[in-house]
Order: C-alpha cells, then structure tokens, then sequence
C-alpha cells in the first residue's frame, strides 16, 4: 500500500456524459473460491493486499475524488497530498465453504455484510464517495474466500470491470509463482476519455426520436440533480431506491430453452436463425415483466388509452466493437442507451409464439440501429449537454414500470483465476433497483446464461407464477 501511496500524482481527468449516465450505480460482485485442496497456504491475505495494491499503481484513477460543477461537468480529481485511498479490508467469518455450496451460494447463505458499498453510488461514513471497493472475507476453518468487488460507473462499464479483476488475479499470479519480473509486461490501459473522439467513424445514423428527447429535453428535476453535487445526488437517489424494496432474483436460461424459442418461432421471423439470444431474451424478458406489472396491480392498457398506452424499455448496448475499440484496453465506459416505448396491448398478451414474434419484430428495428453511425450521432448530441445524463434518471426513476435492459451479456466472470482455478459462483448482490435485467455468464459457460431480474415485490411474486416464464427460465435463488 506504501507504493502505492509513494506513486499517486495530482492530475484532473475529465470524466464525459457516457460515464455519467450509469453513474447513479455501483458494479458490485462477489467472486467465490473455495479451498479445494486444504492448503494452509490458500490465498493469503498479505499476497492478495500486495497484488491489489500492484494493480492499484497501475490505475490510479481509483485514488481520485468525483467532482463536478454545477452543470454535470464531472472529473476524477487526484491529490498526491490527500488520496481518496480505495477501501480494501478483510475479515474472517463463521460460515464454511461447503455450507454456501450445499445452498446453491444462494444470498441468504452468504456471511454478513459482505457487501462494503450496497448498489448505490453514494459517500460512505468517512464522507467519500470510493472509487473502488473491496471486501475479503475467509470462510469458516480457512475452506474458501470471497471477495466482494465493487467499482461505481461514473468509472467504468462492466467490460472494464471484469478486466480490471482480471488483472488483479493477473498481478496475484506471477507476483506468487516468482515472476515479478515479468510485471512490466503487462499491458496497459487508458482511461483517458478523449480516445472516444479519436475512434468516432465518418458515418452518422440518425439518433431515435424518443432517445433525442430524453436527453435532450429540458426537465426542471433533471437540472436540479445535475447540479447538486455527486455525494448529495447519490444520497437523494439511494432513499428513492431504498424506498422501492426492489426484490430480485437469479434465474438461468439453457441453451436448449433458447434454441427450443427460436425454433418455435423460426416460421414466424424472417431469418430466426440469425436472431441472437439478447435478442430473444429483451423480447421474453420485458413481456415477463409487464405482464406481471399489469397483474400485480390491476392496471393495465385502459379501454379509453389501449391503443396509446406504452411502457418504456431502456436498451443499454455495449458498442466498444462498434467504434473499432475492443484492442484499445479501454477503463471507462462505452455504454449506448436506447429509449423505447413499447405498446402496452402487445405487452399484456398470454405469452405465445405469436406473441413473441411479434415482440421480436417491435424490438428489431433499435436492435439492429446500433452500428457506428449511430453511436458517433448519440456522442455527439450529448457531449455538448453535460447536464444531460441526470434526464433518463429523472424519467426512469420517476415511474413504477420503467424497465431497463442491459443487451449484452457481460463477459465471463469466471476468468477471474487466482491460481486455484476458476471461482466456484460468481454472483451480484441482492438489494439493486427495481425494473432491471442484466445477463450473466453462466457457471457452466457452454449452456445458455443466467438472468438477474429485479421487481417490485408485488410483481416479482406474479413473474414468479407467470408458467411461461417457469418454464423457460429456471429459479436458481
């Protein structure tokens, strides 16, 4: 840690509105690895504290404080003087490995206060908002670790996330096998930001008139969230999500419940064959969700507005490929929000083959919009407005049936090897807003994916009991 202090610089790094956008969230995960062989040695807390603070040096991004003007210019400010040091601690716990293993690492098996940070962006008790937390806990008789690791978005993305982990493992690595040497050669990543202008291609694609005026019309709530500073934002935001008591769930789609989809609808979809499995995930997904919201609270497309009534769906693209930047070990975030708006009669429909075509045709059009063209026109708009990305926060947080999706599935978290293999479970925790999907790697990487879900009770309980959901996407806890 004293090296890591000794390398910090004073510096200014001007964060852009992509990172403020997500910035109202943390990327918080716990990777499980249980000691599989007894060894006395499995893990050691000074080898991992050494190896994260090796990483550190290499970022020192995460020894900065968010500081914005009142206008949502947003930078990570460093003071060599005065680091906001990232919050690493450790701590042993009376729960054994093979008591998480035997409940399936369901969250109500897990030890107390794993998590250091919640899924808020918000100041912890010092007053400082971290940039990076991490949580080592031993497990009962030394059987496994977890670590907790939490990174806010107004940093990076999930990609940069599962890269940074990556890296540390990395670091752990030769640091204990005796080549330290060997650390030097490691690549390096950016965080600075103007690299995004540099990859924008000649090419523009009008941006949809429904993101357009998210973005870009004015609202007096959005203005005012803007241009509080980050840590009272972070605290207004984090009562309103509290507030929800958002429940969520982890369910895992096999590649045959996929395939089987996409067969049953091969003769209604042109080209069935080509349709991805985010694809077919939005479209199942998002009905899931409205059905059970309709249910849940006996509202639904009023006879009067049934023909008018929509519900917003936000589709988040990671568009890294699209900008010829997947070589570019980027740290930041690459994220496109497309804002859609879904007929509610479509929604509420039983769940058929029909029916699911017909959410594929609906979806298809932002689905297959996203290519450089458009990703450089959204920069565009919003680069000059950067007071701009409090607008969809506004909107969304605003409404009890706004959902959001993220489209890709994040990358294969079970890459994070120590030294012992990959981990055992790989899982977010619990508590997050209500009305989102995100799609994880499954454990087994070669059968289909898992599908954190988050609702309102009242509504997770109607997704719970909706039959085709059951039986295409299987409870895991």
């Amino acid at each position: 840690m004293e090296a890591f202090k000794k390398s910090i610089k004073s510096q200014t790094i001007p964060l852009c509105v992509l990172d403020t956008q997500g910035s109202f969230s943390n990327i918080p995960f716990v990777f499980f690895y249980e000691n599989a062989s007894g060894s006395s040695e499995f893990m050691p807390s000074d080898a991992l504290s050494d190896s994260f603070y090796e990483t550190m040096q290499r970022f020192p991004i995460f020894a900065g404080r968010i500081k914005s003007t009142g206008r949502g210019n947003t930078s990570v400010v460093i003071d060599a003087n005065n680091p906001n040091m990232p919050d690493y601690s450790e701590s042993t716990c009376s729960v054994h490995f093979d008591t998480l293993k035997e409940n399936g690492f369901s969250w109500r098996s897990w030890p107390d206060n794993v998590a250091t940070a919640g899924p808020m962006t918000k100041a912890d008790a010092s007053g400082e908002i971290k940039l990076i937390n991490v949580h080592v806990i031993r497990m009962q008789d030394n059987s496994g670790v977890a670590i907790y690791f939490s990174i806010p978005h107004y940093i990076l993305d999930g990609v940069a996330h599962m890269e940074l982990m990556k890296y540390w493992c990395q670091v752990y690595r030769l640091q204990t096998s005796g080549q330290s040497e060997r650390l030097a050669g490691l690549p390096e990543f950016t965080v600075d930001r103007s690299i995004i202008q540099e990859c924008l291609p000649k090419e523009r694609r009008p941006v949809d008139a429904l993101t357009r005026q998210t973005f870009t019309g004015f609202s007096v709530i959005a203005e005012l969230l803007a241009w509080i500073s980050p840590k009272l934002r972070g605290r207004l935001l984090s009562v309103i999500i509290a507030r929800q008591k958002a429940e969520a769930h982890l369910f895992h789609v096999s590649k045959a419940s996929l395939e089987s989809l996409r067969t049953t609808i091969g003769a209604l979809v042109l080209e069935a064959a080509t349709i991805s499995d985010s694809e077919l995930m939005l479209s199942v997904a998002v009905k899931t969700l409205a059905q059970s919201q309709a249910l849940a609270t006996g509202v639904g497309a009023s006879p009067a507005k049934k023909d008018t009534a929509t519900l917003p769906v936000a589709i988040i693209f990671e568009v890294r490929e699209q900008l010829n930047m997947t070589l570019k070990n980027y740290a930041g975030n690459i994220l496109l929000p497309i804002i859609t708006s879904t007929p509610l009669k479509m929604l509420e429909t039983p769940t058929t083959p029909e029916s699911l075509a017909t959410m594929i045709s609906n979806f298809s059009e932002p689905v297959n919009s996203v290519d450089p063209g458009l990703v450089a026109s959204h920069i565009e708009m919003v680069t000059p407005l950067p007071s701009c990305f409090t607008r969809p926060i506004a909107r969304f947080a605003g409404s009890k049936t706004a959902l959001s999706f993220v489209y890709d599935v994040m990358p294969d978290m079970y890459e994070a090897n120590f030294g012992n293999g990959r981990p055992s479970w790989v899982s977010p925790i619990e508590p997050f807003r209500a009305n989102a999907v995100l799609l994880l790697t499954s454990q087994d990487t070669t059968d289909g994916m898992d599908v954190f879900m988050t609702a309102y009770p009242s509504v997770m309980k109607e997704i719970l009991k909706n039959e085709f959901w059951s039986d295409f996407a299987k409870l895991i806890y």
